[in-house]
């Protein structure tokens, strides 16, 4: 959107809900309805979470939230990745950069979840953000 001058109007919203607990909103299908509503009918979906088609982008948008909007012909779902040159050549970048690093396990890794209160990943987390490829390779 930096790139394009946020040239056209956006909206980041959340799909995928998991589980019972309240989890991050405004959901995609409550989001598209509630623009449907307003007679805005002109939408790309843009899954950025998700660098391939799956489930969660075949079926949940395509079909859940497109297909159920009855607006086929003006709401859209972009493309992913999927066997892009361009992307699988900045992943393999990303991996040759790493493996040249030392690194073993990128600082994320040890970064827990905000609120996360479980030992078990409390424990998990400490031991990848210890490693380093001179124990990653005793280990392996």
């Amino acid at each position: 959107m930096q790139r394009l001058k946020f040239s056209n109007p956006y909206r980041l919203v959340w799909q995928s809900q998991v589980g019972p607990s309240a989890w991050l909103g405004a959901q995609t299908s409550d989001t598209v309805e509630n623009y449907i509503k307003k007679g805005q009918t002109d939408l790309i979906l843009i899954p950025v979470a998700f660098t391939s088609d799956h489930i969660e982008t075949l079926y949940e948008l395509d079909e859940e939230v497109i297909g159920e909007s009855g607006h086929k012909d003006t709401i859209k779902r972009s493309e992913s990745l999927n066997g892009s040159p361009v992307f699988i050549q900045a992943l393999a970048d990303i991996a040759k950069e790493h493996l040249d690093s030392g690194i073993a396990c990128s600082k994320q890794m040890g970064l827990r979840c905000p609120g996360c209160t479980s030992e078990r990943c409390r424990e998990s987390k400490k031991f990848f953000a210890e490693q380093s490829w001179a124990s990653a390779a005793a280990l392996g």
